[in-house]
């Protein structure tokens, strides 16, 4: 019966020794959920549980059999290996963010490190003179309490650090300032392998001022990521004013193109006055009514396709739709929105960046299976807006709902609707299904008056 109350003891301590080491763990997994796909999340969540299954019966079966000079020594050194697995499983998803797990992986080793002695420490002062083993179970209480103490800075650090790591990590500045941490935590992991009651305390100020240089360190960075994003900020600003200075630009070239087009069917209207002339005195009905129908066709080479009643939509829409015609790309376009719309130059942008992923998308489809569609209208409240675009091959979406996009000078679109979505409190759903992609956005038009007005 002691041998069986043992084995719960036993059991009930693996489990909450490998908890205490989750928070930690979890670092490398939650900062990366927004670059994977739902998907992907939910099979690192079941793997994970799984691996904390086997950790725990690994860790019983080992211990069983006592093979450590101490149980403390024993969770000591296992300690040191069973972080492996979650970083594997979490590096085989992210692995072109490798170099953030292993500034990651020194943060932790150093705060792993500050909240060990710490706690240790606090122990031995409340327990003086005491083997480790006679208050180890507490020992991991405390240490699991530092931890969960420290883990929601980290992790809202690590949140902000690596929401733009994609562009940022190509500066050299990232290069380097990843290796510090990384020093530092080989410095820490030296001095936390002591063991003894009197380096313990000894360490105490080390462990102190390392706790001050995390804690720099930490403000140094997020200071200088900060100043990063500013930068990106300013360049995805630019890059809409360039896109909104382009689309002005085509649809300036491609009236004056219809105008040109006017003039020449308008300098040669004696000529077609003769030939109408010539068919009505001959009665030839079919050949009268053949080139009015040319002359219809060339008059509507003369117009602009007119989408909407605002101008600045209407010149977006039709810059990039009228690309996607000549690509041959069938188009449906249903589009009211008037010429005093609220925040059209913003809508413009919105469509034009939505239309534009549409348009690359539909070129990487088959020619026989390529469609845009866009859609938006005032209903009600609201203002409801949808573009659609066959695409077969799978979109991973973000923890936000939002494409995911790996490739270089990409997804500054994605950022741009962000942006539209949380300054003007819209609703935005993407989603893939039937081997078409669809983005759907409703906008309260009292935000767009209030932003207006503001």
């Amino acid at each position: 019966m002691n041998a069986i109350n043992d084995i719960w003891a036993l059991i009930g301590t693996n489990i909450l020794f490998i908890a205490v080491l989750q928070p930690l763990a979890l670092l490398h997994f939650l900062p990366f959920r927004r670059f994977l796909s739902t998907k992907q999340q939910k099979k690192i969540t079941v793997i994970w549980g799984i691996l904390l299954i086997l950790e725990v019966g690994t860790f019983t079966l080992v211990l069983m059999n006592k093979p450590f000079s101490s149980l403390a020594a024993a969770y000591f050194s296992l300690g040191y290996l069973s972080w492996v697995p979650q970083l594997l499983l979490c590096l085989y998803y992210t692995k072109k963010f490798w170099s953030a797990h292993i500034f990651i992986l020194a943060f932790r080793a150093m705060i792993a490190g500050i909240v060990y002695t710490f706690s240790r420490a606090f122990l031995l002062t409340i327990f003086p003179g005491q083997p480790i083993s006679d208050y180890f179970f507490w020992h991991i209480v405390c240490y699991g309490i530092g931890i969960l103490i420290f883990f929601p800075f980290l992790l809202y650090f690590f949140n902000h650090f690596f929401e733009h790591f994609e562009e940022a990590s190509t500066r050299r500045y990232w290069r380097y300032v990843t290796i510090i941490p990384v020093l530092i935590a080989g410095e820490s992991l030296y001095l936390t392998i002591f063991d003894s009651q009197e380096m313990i305390f000894s360490l105490l100020l080390p462990c102190f001022i390392l706790l001050i240089v995390v804690i720099l360190l930490l403000v140094s960075v997020y200071s200088s990521q900060t100043e990063v994003y500013k930068e990106l900020q300013l360049y995805e600003k630019e890059h809409e004013l360039q896109q909104q200075l382009v689309s002005a630009a085509h649809y300036v070239k491609m009236s004056k193109e219809a105008k040109e087009r006017m003039d020449v069917i308008y300098r040669e209207k004696r000529q077609h006055i003769d030939m109408l002339l010539q068919f009505v005195r001959s009665k030839d009905q079919d050949g009268f009514a053949d080139y009015i129908e040319q002359l219809g066709a060339k008059f509507n080479q003369t117009k602009l396709p007119q989408y909407c009643q605002n101008t600045l939509i209407n010149a977006a829409l039709t810059v990039y739709l009228s690309r996607a015609r000549e690509l041959g790309i069938p188009v449906t376009a249903s589009v009211d929105l008037p010429q005093d719309l609220p925040a059209s130059g913003d809508l413009s942008i919105v469509l034009s960046n939505l239309v534009e992923n549409a348009l690359i998308a539909s070129q990487k489809q088959k020619p026989t299976e390529r469609s845009i569609t866009v859609l938006a209208l005032r209903q009600g409240p609201s203002l409801n807006i949808l573009v659609k675009n066959r695409f077969d091959a799978p979109v991973p979406l973000n923890e936000e709902g939002l494409p995911v996009t790996h490739v270089k000078g990409h997804g500054i679109g994605m950022q741009s609707l962000a942006r539209f979505r949380d300054k003007y409190d819209a609703s935005v759903l993407c989603r893939q299904q039937g081997g078409f992609f669809m983005t759907y956005m409703q906008v309260p038009l009292s935000s767009l008056e209030l932003q207006e007005e503001g």
